[in-house]
């Protein structure tokens, strides 16, 4: 055996040691993301406004065989609209297929466009233990809220996934 098929081995029986998995797949999907959710005005004023959000929502997958397809979400956060200049960030449990099968992403929204923003996965537990990845999203499409204090919306995500095998 030479030095580097050595090392390989070694590493492989350090990451199973450790409980890890020596491989894992990256998959790359595009995903509609519907919700509906409420909002809490906490500040306005002339040029400001300051709100939470918490919305529930579904996964459909636009890419074959993806296996976070149909995961549902409960996700809250925090915007802010400071003189024309958006920010805001929050937190997602996404869910599936098991009520203890479950991830959590961190979202954060682009101050230069509206709806935009980025999403890292942080945490798995069950099926989703090791998950790591992230991407973007956008709006897709534009809706007009049900009644005053909520909004229903999609928006499209795109990015990859890091799944344990």
């Amino acid at each position: 055996m030479n030095g580097k098929a050595k090392l390989a081995l070694a590493l492989t029986l350090l990451a199973t040691s450790l409980g890890m998995s020596a491989a894992s797949a990256q998959h790359s999907y595009e995903h509609t993301v519907c919700r509906a959710g409420t909002l809490h005005v906490l500040a306005r004023a002339d040029k400001v406004i300051v709100m939470s959000v918490e919305h529930f929502g579904m996964v459909r997958s636009k890419t074959a065989n993806d296996p976070l397809d149909g995961l549902t979400q409960h996700c809250v956060g925090v915007l802010a609209n400071v003189a024309g200049k958006a920010s805001g960030n929050g937190w997602c449990k996404n869910v599936g297929p098991t009520p203890n099968d479950w991830f959590l992403l961190t979202w954060a929204v682009s101050a230069d466009k509206p709806g935009h923003g980025t999403f890292t996965y942080e945490y798995g537990a069950g099926k989703w233990k090791g998950i790591t990845g992230g991407g973007t999203f956008e709006p897709d499409g534009k809706t007009t809220p049900a009644r005053p204090g909520t909004y229903q919306n999609c928006v499209r995500a795109r990015g990859t996934a890091q799944l344990p095998n």
